[in-house]
């Protein structure tokens, strides 16, 4: 393939939003939907979309350079971007978490142990960063395969 040239232009305005997720092929249409057309962002956020999405930023036994190496990002975009939002969303049948062992969490149900870790990186964000929005999301599907994101209380 030789050039291929966008037809949109270089986005300019500044942001104060991050948005972690897994990188997932299977709902990326549906989030980038869900952030611009029911959060409004419209296309003006930072993203950082790894296996497992924001399990990244937790589980520091578990995978301490893992987690390192994701807090390292993780402040340089906060701290560059003067980051005031943070949105994290886990997702049903995420084959990350699928490779974790059971004992790090209190659940064996999948979602109880992704929500559980939405959480836990809430307050670790609280903590270092109490001036950041963080909200969190779970999105899964129903029997006709459409994505419903709903909201994960704190």
């Amino acid at each position: 393939m030789g050039n291929f040239q966008p037809t949109s232009a270089l986005s300019r305005p500044d942001t104060d939003v991050l948005v972690v997720h897994c990188s997932d092929h299977r709902f990326q249409a549906s989030l980038h939907e869900f952030l611009n057309q029911g959060l409004n962002l419209h296309d003006n956020y930072d993203l950082l979309a790894i296996p497992g999405g924001p399990q990244c930023l937790t589980l520091v036994e578990y995978l301490p350079k893992f987690s390192w190496a994701s807090w390292k990002w993780f402040r340089f975009l906060v701290d560059a971007h003067s980051l005031g939002r943070m949105i994290l969303i886990a997702h049903q049948d995420c084959g990350w978490y699928k490779t974790l062992p059971m004992h790090l969490h209190a659940s064996a149900e999948p979602r109880e142990r992704q929500e559980q870790d939405l959480r836990r990186v809430k307050q670790a964000l609280k903590k270092d960063f109490p001036e950041l929005t963080v909200e969190l999301y779970y999105a899964g599907w129903d029997t006709s395969d459409r994505i419903t994101v709903e909201t994960v209380s704190p």
